[in-house]
């Protein structure tokens, strides 16, 4: 975050900070205004208008009136006439902005547009909504125009003056390129987006709002990204009647993206590649799901075992549900190889670590069991507590052992100092188990330590792990195959 001294004399001195992200008028909370503006619901704005005006916010602050044309502002931000046009005269007749006209010569009067003060105490309440973390990356995202400029002007000769460039740009495809929309639906992800890019607060009926998309739009705009490589990976949202709230779609950012971070790496990332579907002794949630559909044609299967309770607890969970199980599987087991790397040791139950933080967020994430009494095998039937806790310590031992399992894939990189990391593990398709496991880590770069370590499929003999120095040096192909993207037209949104 810039000093007062440099909110106040900006222009002065040309900080870069100040540079990449625009300064506006005022900082709410110590959050830019212009991100406050992209969490602003604006009814009856599409999305071509939002991006203009959290652009207009970026650029000129809120206080000031601006007495720029619509040709002036159209080359500022990179937009054609006419969506500068449509948005000024819709974000007016909204009462978002108001104009006035200051006589000039002989000519047209200039025009002068500023933002209404109402609009002002909508911005001022919104800033507990957005996490800045990623802050710089989400202003220079959205600040397109001068590298669409610097990208085209390799060929000078074909373009002789600035604007005919940008009006040139406007009016082809361009493939590969994102475009202002998709911008603006990056920029509210990132916004609410943890360290590791990972969001999962964000319904889709909010997204619509804050975007202007509809929900056909929307997914087609994920799903774009995805092709992009900018979200490494998503998993719908669900309801179900075990978990304790309606679980919202996860977006998995790609924080390593040239967009978002430009030559470097923000994040490390281990990827296990293992030979197997399911290891034997390993749970899967597809596994989990073939036991309940099992369940149903013998209902005295896997009576009087912990397993039995917990595929009697799923039985009314829908497919997509069980995408989301193992989804929060693998969080409680990131958090277990965040806090106890090196201390996390098999044998027997009662030996293991047992993180009551740990086991709390399962209780907070599952609802209790409503099944009728079952007998344990003894003649004793067991109770709804009872139940609730053979449920909850099976899927603590669960984590706990997929845990251990990819610790022990990485044993061999003796060089990595595993326990000074956080770690976060990116969803993989559900059929094809733990065939592969990607796991982004952080801090890195300030334990000496950081790039990608790739753990090939098992074999005979055990091959120490490959180190990447950059995930840009991976070829494009074997990132697919390594699970760090989703490969272009997977139909995962539409589902």
């Amino acid at each position: 975050m810039p000093s007062r001294d440099c909110i106040t004399n900006w222009k002065k001195t040309g900080c870069k900070y100040c540079d990449i992200i625009g300064i506006c008028s005022r900082y709410y909370g110590g959050v830019s205004v212009f991100l406050s503006a992209l969490f602003c619901e604006v009814k009856g704005l599409g999305p071509e208008g939002k991006y203009f005006l959290v652009r207009f916010i970026q650029r000129f602050g809120i206080a000031e009136p601006v007495d720029l044309g619509v040709k002036a502002l159209a080359k500022q931000f990179g937009l054609s006439d006419r969506q500068v046009s449509e948005a000024l005269t819709t974000l007016v007749a909204l009462d978002v902005m108001t104009f006035s006209t200051t006589p000039e010569g002989k000519g047209r009067p200039k025009r002068c547009y500023q933002l209404q003060e109402g609009f002002h105490k909508k911005l001022e309440n919104i800033t507990a909504l957005i996490a800045a973390q990623h802050e710089v990356a989400v202003g220079s995202l959205l600040k397109h125009e001068s590298k669409r400029v610097c990208q085209a002007s390799e060929k000078p000769e074909e373009r002789n003056e600035e604007v005919g460039l940008l009006t040139d740009l406007r009016s082809k495809k361009q493939p590969g390129r994102l475009t202002v929309v998709n911008r603006l639906l990056l920029s509210v992800l990132l916004c609410r987006a943890d360290r590791f890019g990972v969001v999962n607060d964000l319904g889709f009926a909010t997204l619509c709002k804050l975007t202007g998309l509809n929900k056909e739009q929307l997914r087609h705009r994920v799903g774009r990204l995805i092709d992009q490589g900018l979200i490494r990976a998503y998993v719908p949202g669900a309801t179900s009647p075990v978990q304790a709230r309606k679980m919202k779609s996860i977006y998995y950012l790609n924080l390593d993206h040239s967009e978002l971070v430009g030559e470097e790496s923000a994040t490390s990332i281990l990827v296990c590649m293992n030979g197997a579907l399911f290891p034997d002794h390993l749970r899967h949630a597809y596994s989990v799901r073939t036991d309940v559909h099992r369940l149903k044609e013998s209902p005295t299967l896997f009576q009087g075992s912990e397993y039995g309770q917990l595929v009697r607890y799923l039985e009314g969970l829908q497919v997509p549900a069980f995408r989301l199980l193992q989804v929060m599987v693998e969080r409680y087991a990131a958090c277990l190889l965040s806090r106890y790397w090196s201390d996390l040791l098999s044998g027997p139950l009662d030996q293991r670590i047992d993180d009551q933080g740990v086991r709390e967020l399962i209780r907070l994430d599952f609802r209790p069991p409503t099944l009728p009494p079952e007998n344990n095998g003894g003649g004793v039937k067991c109770s709804d507590e009872e139940q609730l806790n053979a449920v909850f310590d099976y899927l603590y031992h669960w984590a706990y052992e997929l845990a251990l399992w990819i610790k022990e894939r990485f044993y061999q990189a003796t060089h990595v100092p595993f326990d000074c990391m956080d770690f976060a593990i990116v969803s993989q398709p559900m059929k094809r188990g733990y065939r592969r496991v990607v796991m982004l880590a952080l801090p890195c770069p300030s334990e000496g330590w950081s790039g990608c370590l790739i753990v090939e499929p098992d074999s005979a003999s055990p091959v120490a792990p490959r180190h990447v120095p950059l995930e840009s040096d991976i070829s494009l192909e074997d990132r697919y195959n390594y699970g760090l993207l989703t490969r272009p037209g997977h139909d995962e949104v539409s589902k």
